[in-house]
């Protein structure tokens, strides 16, 4: 069969059903649907872009199929459809709608004498983001005539034939440019890129996600989106790019000031009451199609910002680990007063100043946050239990805190509140396994054995000399009674105290030792600080000057090189020290601001400064 002639050829910028019309005008002037029937094509397979059809169109008009085909918008399943790259659903077309632009309309009249031979209904108008001619600057036209064949969009019967009826749809039409997201939409569709968080999903996400956002920041969260016309949308669309164009730090950011002027039910704020259209959109149990990463982004924010209990569905997904709670809730969960939490929760700056006397149950706070202090309180004990506790006198306990084995609750927060004059519980049971491991147990105590307090009274020492000798591991001969708790069932034997306290101990006292490495006494203590790694220099004992010994000296002095000695070790001069120093870049082992001294690693030092 020869193609048509003359040749109409298809414009880059319509749509096959489209060129389909101006074929049946031009060759016929008559409708679509008998021009296609006598070429024994259906119209609904041309509508709903069947490739077949597509191409045996081509081969009657005589046209080359591949712009046609890159125009189509070709079915692909159920209410899906595939527009070139572009994976889309019939909500993102106009569906039976068909839009256009009254002045267009009147330029491709003038453009082509033939009747409706140049009528193009372009492809941009069958996309739903798209409300503006972008040549006109005009809010397109929108007709619908209610008959099967509205799925031909054909101008060449919708159109007004009365160029002054042309003139005044277009009066009548909202003057506006384009709106950003409408040109990315096109953009896209043209292969250009645009911002990354909307180019990194599918285009229906992104617009979607956009004009449903912007839907609640202009008109606000009771608005449903069934009561939106498509002016409304274009406003939503243009509100929503200037947040979704900056991607989810703009999303969270927005979704916390609608959270923030949302309304409140007890003193906390509810998603749905706050995000409206989005939220139904984002919870519905049966979504048609993939919202795509606006929900994950929703998802994590309602979670960081709004209470909710294990295994409670958010956005179809339970929730594992809850991320806030309020005061009340974390205190009833813990067995703690809501006021002594919310007090010592306002002195950490946990919870702010200004909210100290709002009701427990209206301030929300993050489990990450809370934990660590929870676990402190109820970790932490009275000093006034510690005698029962360990079995210990007061003397004893005050003994046990001057060498550092029981540590106060070093938090200011906790000052607020009795547990400010309390120790860390992990050291009373680290104290207790301690006696249990290194002290042996017996049944019945020998006549030279006698309780702790009464070796102080025979031997005139203090307790704390006493404590670092049986911590040391110095007094052999001490043992545990099995029918008692604690120090109370500690024994130990006076002779041995005495003859070990007679007998020089090799090494000195940590204050002399600090002297003797040339560091200050802050920054010896960092030395010996235990931390997350081993101390840099060992020591014997706790407390505020422990022992240390020769071997940790000399172990120290093998390893470790303190910079202002570095000139007295090698004879150098402190400038030339610097030099080698900064030449080979040799780091310190830590910052010198933390510990309080410049520390090296000898092995990392030059051959020059080495001794």
């Amino acid at each position: 069969m020869r193609p048509l002639f003359p040749v109409l050829p298809f414009a880059s910028d319509e749509t096959p059903l489209s060129w389909a019309a101006r074929q049946a005008a031009f060759h016929t002037g008559g409708r679509l649907a008998p021009f296609l029937n006598d070429f024994d094509l259906r119209l609904s397979a041309l509508a709903s872009g069947e490739r077949d059809t597509v191409l045996r169109l081509c081969e009657i008009a005589g046209q080359d199929p591949a712009p046609v085909l890159r125009n189509t918008i070709a079915a692909t399943g159920k209410r899906r459809y595939r527009l070139r790259d572009e994976d889309i659903s019939v909500a993102f077309t106009t569906g039976p709608v068909t839009r256009y632009c009254p002045l267009c309309v009147k330029e491709d009249r003038a453009s082509e004498p033939r009747p409706g031979a140049g009528l193009r209904h372009r492809l941009a108008w069958r996309l739903a983001p798209v409300r503006t001619c972008a040549r006109h600057g005009l809010a397109l036209v929108e007709a619908r005539s209610g008959t099967w064949d509205d799925i031909a969009h054909e101008l060449q019967v919708i159109e007004p034939r009365d160029e002054a009826a042309l003139d005044s749809l277009a009066a009548a039409q909202a003057q506006r440019a384009p709106s950003p997201l409408q040109d990315w939409v096109l953009d896209r569709l043209a292969g250009r890129s645009g911002p990354d968080w909307l180019d990194a999903q599918g285009i229906e996400q992104a617009v979607r996600a956009t004009e449903m956002l912007g839907a609640v920041l202009t008109f606000g969260p009771d608005r449903k989106a069934a009561e939106m016309t498509g002016q409304m949308w274009d406003a939503a669309g243009r509100a929503g790019w200037d947040v979704t164009a900056g991607g989810e730090t703009a999303i969270r950011a927005a979704l916390s000031e609608l959270m923030e002027a949302g309304p409140r039910s007890r003193g906390l704020a509810r998603p749905r009451g706050c995000y409206g259209m989005l939220f139904s959109w984002l919870s519905a149990s049966r979504l048609a199609r993939d919202p795509g990463p606006i929900r994950d982004i929703l998802r994590a924010h309602i979670l960081d910002t709004v209470p909710v209990t294990r295994g409670h569905v958010v956005l179809g997904t339970p929730v594992t680990e809850p991320r806030v709670g309020t005061v009340a809730s974390v205190a009833a969960a813990e067995g703690l007063h809501p006021l002594t939490l919310r007090n010592i929760l306002v002195a950490k700056g946990v919870v702010p100043v200004s909210r100290q006397h709002d009701p427990c149950g209206h301030i929300i706070v993050r489990h990450a946050e809370v934990d660590p202090v929870v676990h402190r309180l109820k970790n932490a004990v009275p000093v006034t239990q510690l005698p029962a506790i360990l079995g210990a006198s007061r003397p004893l306990v005050a003994a046990l805190l001057e060498l550092g084995h029981l540590r106060r609750v070093q938090d200011q927060a906790l000052l607020v509140s009795k547990w400010g004059k309390a120790v860390e519980g992990a050291d009373i049971d680290a104290l207790r396994a301690r006696l249990e491991r290194d002290v042996a147990p017996v049944e019945a105590p020998s006549d030279q054995l006698v309780p702790l307090a009464k070796a102080a009274e025979k031997t005139r020492l203090r307790l704390t000399r006493i404590l670092e000798l049986l911590f040391a591991g110095h007094l052999t001969r001490a043992r545990r009674l099995q029918n008692a708790e604690g120090f109370a069932a500690v024994l130990v034997d006076p002779t041995e105290i005495k003859r070990l306290v007679e007998t020089p101990r090799p090494g000195m006292r940590a204050s002399l030792a600090f002297m003797m490495l040339g560091v200050s006494p802050t920054a010896g203590r960092r030395l010996i600080a235990d931390g997350d790694d081993a101390p840099l220099l060992q020591s014997d004992g706790q407390g505020s000057d422990p022992w240390i010994g020769p071997e940790a000296m000399a172990a120290f002095r093998r390893t470790f090189a303190i910079k202002k000695r570095l000139s007295l070790e090698t004879g150098l001069k402190s400038g030339t020290v610097d030099r080698f120093i900064k030449e080979h870049r040799v780091p310190p082992i830590f910052d010198p601001r933390r510990i309080g001294a410049t520390i090296y690693r000898r092995s990392d030092l030059p051959e020059a400064l080495t001794v």
